[in-house]
């Protein structure tokens, strides 16, 4: 994911100028340490102390993700969103309450690689917790009538989505970009797909995949290590291993034989959204971090080159980035911005010049020197949060990362030369047959848009209907 934890930091523009200041002061920094144990069942745990408040973040990771559900799109997001409709000793209701009276935080997340369940815990409530949250991983009901609500209530909401065209381009560009791919599936599937799913596919799904061997429990906060650790025990022992096997994607992305264009025709549009990209790099690639400087130069951040000529030079539009998602098998490029839909082609081509003039021209070392003094000041503020290191934690582990690999990041930002970084723009970078998204009125811009390349019209409704586009 580039990567989940870290990709919070580079947006936030405006801390920058006081937190490069800082920088110095953080030279060392280093994720706090990560003690590693594991139980008979293959349940991995992972320990980090943080003694300042007494607080803890609890997350449960899972290798299996939506690059898992194959035709059923959503299927392993609502399986996770379902955990929580009762178990075989706590009902619905019971968890709720305990929950709201414990003020205890919870939610699932779903990606394509992995699944979490997080949850923030007041450290003396963690013996009120740990064995609900046993419960939702090991003997969830699924009771139909509360399942059938919540796909309802589910399907709904990706409905209403496609009302929102920036809400739905990044992954209705990932749908165009992977076509049959797993990685195509979105994390919550589409409306189409997820309406089909069955109180019976919940629990399949779960018994395939809910497994302690491919599982990691993070505990970060204030804690005994010792009386966690039996508690653990005491709730997870009992966890059945089973034969699932962590979630790798090994099929090949398919790579465009010439750029293509997809409009999604929106007819009561006044506005283009874009997106516009290419193939880019695995999760933790060998570059990742250099990639990462370069990437606040070209639309990481509010004074990016992107976001200076598109906004404040021209005034097309109220903000443009550029950002990297990656997965454990691949990833995608893509430059995003949206204007009005007079000024389409005018954006369009402006947003295409900028980059293949980066690309050509790359960048000068003041530009560098500034980019790796505003990505080192954003590093350090990203850990302060228990639930930052927790899911951090679950991260390393889902994609085999040492914690080393991860405390070398300031030490390769300050490493990167203006002739390595160059180089790395050029090598890195998609620069031809690209892929380009256009959510707008085709009535008024489907005529130009076809010499962008090999143009397609698709009414917006398709998105929410099945896994075709």
């Amino acid at each position: 994911m580039l990567n989940s934890a870290f990709k919070k930091y580079l947006g936030l523009a405006v801390l920058s100028f006081a937190l490069q200041s800082l920088t110095p002061a953080f030279a060392q920094f280093k994720v706090p340490q990560i003690e590693p144990s594991q139980l008979d069942n293959g349940l991995q745990i992972f320990f980090i102390r943080q003694n300042e408040v007494p607080l803890t973040h609890v997350t449960l990771g899972i290798t299996t993700g939506s690059a898992a559900d194959s035709a059923q799109w959503g299927l392993s997001s609502l399986t996770a969103d379902s955990l929580a409709l009762g178990t075989k000793s706590f009902t619905k209701q019971t968890i709720e309450d305990t929950f709201d009276f414990y003020g205890i935080e919870y939610q699932t997340s779903v990606g394509k690689d992995y699944l979490m369940i997080d949850a923030s815990v007041a450290t003396a409530d963690l013996p009120k917790y740990l064995p609900i949250l046993a419960e939702l991983v090991t003997s969830p009901k699924f009771p139909a009538k509360e399942v059938d609500k919540l796909r309802d209530r589910t399907v709904s909401q990706l409905k209403k989505g496609k009302e929102s065209p920036n809400q739905i381009a990044n992954s209705v560009f990932q749908r165009m970009f992977y076509r049959n791919h797993p990685y195509a599936s979105p994390e919550v599937g589409v409306a189409g797909t997820v309406q089909k799913i069955k109180t019976t596919d919940l629990v399949k799904y779960h018994s395939e995949h809910f497994q302690p061997q491919i599982a990691a429990l993070t505990i970060a906060g204030d804690f005994d290590p010792a009386q966690v650790k039996e508690l653990i025990g005491r709730d997870f022992g009992s966890w059945k291993k089973g034969d699932a096997k962590p979630l790798v994607v090994n099929a090949k992305v398919e790579g465009q034989s010439e750029t293509e264009v997809l409009l999604l025709d929106k007819d009561d549009s006044h506005e283009t959204t874009f997106r516009i990209g290419g193939p880019g790099i695995q999760s933790y690639d060998k570059d990742w971090v250099k990639l990462s400087v370069i990437n606040t130069v070209l639309g990481g951040r509010f004074t990016s080159i992107l976001n200076e000529e598109l906004r404040v030079k021209s005034g097309y539009t109220y903000g443009a980035k550029s950002r990297f998602n990656d997965y454990r098998s691949g990833g995608t490029f893509s430059i995003s911005t949206f204007t009005a839909t007079e000024t389409t082609f005018k954006t369009l081509d402006l947003a295409l010049e900028t980059y293949k003039k980066f690309v050509s021209n790359g960048l000068d070392q003041k530009t560098l020197d500034s980019a790796k003094a505003y990505v080192l000041g954003q590093f350090p503020p990203q850990y302060e949060t228990l639930n930052a290191l927790s899911e951090l934690a679950t991260e390393l582990w889902a994609y085999g990362i040492p914690i080393d690999q991860f405390n070398s990041f300031e030490s390769q930002v300050k490493s990167l030369t203006l002739d390595e970084a160059n180089t790395l723009i050029k090598s890195r970078l998609p620069q031809d047959k690209l892929e380009i998204l256009l959510i707008g009125k085709a009535s008024i811009i489907g005529a130009e848009a076809k010499k962008y390349g090999k143009l397609r019209i698709l009414p917006i409704a398709r998105v929410d209907q099945s896994t075709a586009l």
